[in-house]
């Protein structure tokens, strides 16, 4: 992979562990691009597009899983401030009923 995808995945990385969600949506887009400019310039048939298509798929899922981790978590901390306790629903617990 060329140095720029690698320095892309990095910045996008942090962006994502630091709740920068502005950066992050801009960093995927100029990640897919970057890696999709890369893919371009190979020939069909090299033995090297699943391996990078597998990358991607586990940038992708890495920094979905850690977004929303993070904005559970703020929507968690909002939740627990006493001015705004009032302002949210009780989350409904649920109740399984199991017929034996």
């Amino acid at each position: 992979m060329p140095p720029r995808v690698a320095q892309i995945e990095a910045e996008l990385r942090l962006a994502a562990r630091s709740q920068n969600f502005e950066d992050v949506q801009r960093l995927v887009m100029d990640f897919c691009e970057a890696v999709e400019s890369h893919v371009r310039r190979l020939h069909s048939n090299d033995p090297s597009i699943p391996e990078i298509a597998a990358m991607v798929q586990e940038v992708l899922r890495w920094t979905t899983s850690v977004v929303r981790s993070g904005r559970e978590n703020t929507f968690c901390e909002l939740q627990r401030l006493p001015k705004v306790k009032g302002y949210f629903p009780a989350r409904e617990t649920s109740t399984l009923q199991l017929d034996v």
